[in-house]
């Protein structure tokens, strides 16, 4: 059942009908699970879409299953906590978010451009168990066909979707294979979305690597958004194996840095609407933006972010998520607000920190007022998460599995 598109939906959009099918759609998008394609493989490396070498292993030990499931637990939660909390905040500027503390530490209805009542997620969280939902399907490997015909079945039923999410998934509903279909853009809506891989993948940093790749080109065909899932996945599997009380943020930025250059990343300029008086327009990789990150840390937040910014642009949104779960690692509730009251992407700055809290302390890194049935999709998380922590060690086998 996919429960991206459960009835849960229609609750909350009485003006959306359900499909009269919960399973994806038997039409083929191209090749399936498997070996990719000789030619398929030599496009995608062309266009620096797939991993090269070998990343920092992601679990340096066995996660015990108890450990596991309150980790995967967390950051699927925390995702869509992130993302209900920040939505009211997108696309607004942090001046007119002034004042309004307080009332940005709950859940809020919201009347905007997609309504809904209080805890209300968005297609961060849509898109994220659409990934959860088609690894469990395909035995805890990523097969990019599935996918897309995830995506394709959801995108009806899709709030806030970002431009290039919408026009990859018309590509494909068109006919484009999965492998064609992606859009050359570094939005932020491949990394957003990962976070099931790296519960579910941990244990093998090259499995990881290689299905959050391919999970990001089916609409992301650049390779700084594909390098941001890889960097995403990677620090969820790490931060669920993690010591939070002997944390050195310097020394995992350095090996998520290492991890997202397994992918070919060429670079780009920062946006245009970065005023930063030291702004370059020489390209900049993902990796060595993050490697900024710890030299920010004890910069206060309006001055961090006058520097990294918090748009939808990856080279923005995954530093400052990172700059978020850093600096409060010890105080999730604050760090995650403060993504929040930055604005601009808020909605998926917070998710994505939000996902790392929750990897890293579990369930308990978040008030209970979020953590509750206000939370939409609350039980089906909980229950997807628990499906992921039960994904072996070996090769996304899934324990207990004929």
């Amino acid at each position: 059942m996919l429960l991206c598109h459960d009835e849960a939906m229609e609750t909350r959009d009485s003006n959306i009908s359900e499909p009269n099918n919960t399973e994806p759609n038997t039409e083929a998008f191209g090749a399936e699970q498997g070996e990719l394609p000789d030619l398929v493989r030599v496009s995608l490396s062309d266009r620096k879409l797939l991993p090269i070498g070998s990343a920092p292993l992601a679990q340096r030990q066995l996660v015990p299953s108890e450990r596991r499931v309150d980790s995967a637990r967390g950051a699927m939660l925390g995702t869509a906590i992130g993302d209900a909390l920040g939505r009211p905040a997108e696309g607004r500027h942090p001046a007119g978010l002034r004042g309004q503390e307080e009332a940005f530490r709950d859940f809020q209805a919201w009347d905007g451009y997609y309504s809904g009542p209080k805890g209300t997620i968005t297609d961060d969280t849509q898109m994220t168990m659409c990934v959860a939902e088609s690894l469990l399907a395909t035995r805890g490997r990523i097969d990019p066909a599935d996918l897309a015909r995830r995506f394709v079945d959801w995108l009806p039923y899709g709030r806030g979707t970002g431009h290039t999410c919408v026009a990859a998934v018309n590509h494909l509903e068109a006919g484009e294979n999965w492998w064609t279909a992606g859009v050359a853009s570094a939005g932020n809506g491949a990394a957003m979305r990962v976070a099931p891989i790296g519960i579910a993948l941990g244990a093998d940093t090259t499995q990881l690597c290689h299905d959050a790749a391919l999970s990001a080109l089916i609409t992301h065909a650049d390779p700084m958004a594909v390098a941001s899932a890889v960097g995403h996945a990677w620090l969820i599997a790490h931060l669920a194996g993690a010591n939070a009380t002997s944390l050195d943020p310097t020394a995992i930025i350095n090996e998520l840095a290492a991890a997202i250059e397994v992918i070919d990343d060429p670079g780009a300029s920062e946006r245009e609407w970065n005023q930063r008086p030291d702004k370059t327009s020489t390209a900049i990789t993902l990796a060595n933006r993050v490697r900024e990150i710890p030299a920010l840390l004890g910069k206060p937040i309006g001055e961090a972010f006058d520097y990294l910014y918090n748009g939808a642009f990856v080279l923005e949104t995954l530093p400052a998520a990172l700059w978020c779960f850093f600096t409060y690692q010890d105080d999730p509730e604050e760090g995650v607000i403060s993504a929040v009251l930055r604005g601009h992407d808020a909605d998926t700055v917070a998710s994505m920190a939000a996902a790392y809290f929750g990897a890293l302390h579990g369930v308990a890194a978040f008030p209970d007022r979020w953590t509750g049935e206000d939370l939409e999709y609350q039980t089906q998380l909980l229950n997807l998460a628990d499906q992921l922590a039960a994904i072996g060690p070996g090769l996304g086998r899934l324990e207990n599995r004929p």
